[in-house]
C-alpha cells in the first residue's frame, strides 16, 4: 500500500550544506506519494531552484518563503499548505532513513491516532560531550530511543513525528507562543500539542521502526549550549505548567551533573512562573 503524505520542514539560518542532506533523504524516501513543503526563512532564488530540482514523479518538492516568525509559525503553514491529511515534520538537521515516511504513515493507520512520533538517534558531527552522559541533557537535542516497538506515547520530539490533522481538528496547531523563534531556543509546542489533542481525544503513539538521525553539530556540543538549552527547556517548561518530565528516569550521570544542569533549568522555570 502506498500512503499519500505531506512532508514539511523550515530553518531559520541553518546553512544550505545541512539542508541539502536533509533533502536529500527524503528525496528517496519509499512506499509514498505527495509533497514536499519547505519553508524557508532564509529564502533565496538561487536555493529554491535546488530545492525543487529535487522532485520526483511521486513525490513533489516545494520551496515557500516564509518571514521569520518562527518555528511554530512555519508549522501551521505546513498543516494549512497540506494537500493531504498525513503531515510529517523533520527538523532541518535531521536525516531520514528511506522508509521513515512509510513506516510513520503506517503507525497512524494502524493505531488511528492523531500524531505519531519518531524514533531519534544521535549523529555527532564531532566528539561527544561527556555531559552528554546524562539523560536530561539527551533530551536536549531532540532524541528520543525507546526500541523499535510501536507503543502509546505521551509526547513526541520535534526532530521527527507525525499528524492526521482531520482527528483532534480543532486541536491540530502549533502554540506560537512556544517553540524556536527570533534564534532563541525556546520549546514546549510538540508537548503542548500532545496534550490538547490528547484530551480532545486523539491517541499519540511512538513509532519505533520509524527512525530518523537528527546530527548534533560542533557548536551544540559546547556546554554554552547545553546550558542555554537547558534554560529555556525551563522556560518552556514553565510556560506549559507542570513539572520536568524527561523520557527515562535520571541515572547517574543526571545525578553528577545535577549541579550543572538544575541551575539554568530551575531559572528558566521560575522566570516562566513567576517572572
Amino acid at each position: 500500500m502506498t500512503h499519500a503524505v505531506t512532508i514539511t520542514f523550515t530553518r531559520y539560518r541553518e546553512p544550505d550544506w545541512l539542508i541539502n542532506e536533509a533533502l536529500e533523504s527524503l528525496s528517496v524516501q519509499t512506499g509514498i506519494t505527495g509533497e514536499v513543503l519547505f519553508f524557508d526563512q532564509n529564502w533565496t532564488e538561487t536555493f529554491s531552484q535546488t530545492v525543487t530540482a529535487r522532485s520526483r514523479p511521486h513525490l513533489e518538492f516545494h520551496c515557500v518563503p516564509c518571514p521569520e516568525k518562527g518555528l511554530s509559525h512555519a508549522r501551521n503553514l505546513g498543516l494549512q499548505h497540506a494537500a493531504n491529511d498525513i503531515v510529517l515534520f523533520i527538523d532541518p538537521d535531521a536525516v531520514a532513513e528511506p522508509e521513515w515516511a512509510m513506516e510513520m504513515a503506517r503507525a497512524l493507520d494502524a493505531q488511528g491516532s492523531a500524531i505519531a512520533g519518531s524514533r531519534i538517534l544521535p549523529r555527532w558531527r564531532g566528539r561527544k560531550p561527556l555531559i552528554a552522559r546524562s539523560k536530561v541533557v539527551m533530551d536536549q537535542y531532540s532524541v528520543l530511543d525507546w526500541g523499535p516497538e510501536t507503543r502509546p506515547a505521551h509526547r513526541v520530539v520535534g526532530a521527527g513525528f507525525g499528524v492526521r490533522k482531520s482527528i483532534a481538528a480543532g486541536e491540530m496547531y502549533f502554540d506560537t507562543g512556544l517553540g524556536r523563534r527570533d534564534g532563541k531556543l525556546y520549546s514546549g509546542e510538540e508537548s503542548d500539542l500532545c496534550a490538547r489533542v490528547s484530551a480532545a481525544g486523539g491517541g499519540v503513539v511512538y513509532a519505533g521502526c520509524a527512525t530518523v538521525h537528527h546530527q548534533i553539530l560542533p557548536e551544540r556540543q559546547k556546554l554554552s549550549w547545553v546550558l542555554k538549552r537547558l534554560y529555556y527547556a525551563g522556560l518552556g517548561r514553565g510556560q506549559a505548567g507542570g513539572s520536568p518530565n524527561p523520557s527515562k528516569s535520571p541515572g547517574w550521570a543526571d545525578w553528577l551533573f545535577l549541579p550543572l544542569i538544575l541551575p539554568p533549568y530551575a531559572l528558566g522555570w521560575w522566570r516562566a512562573r513567576f517572572g
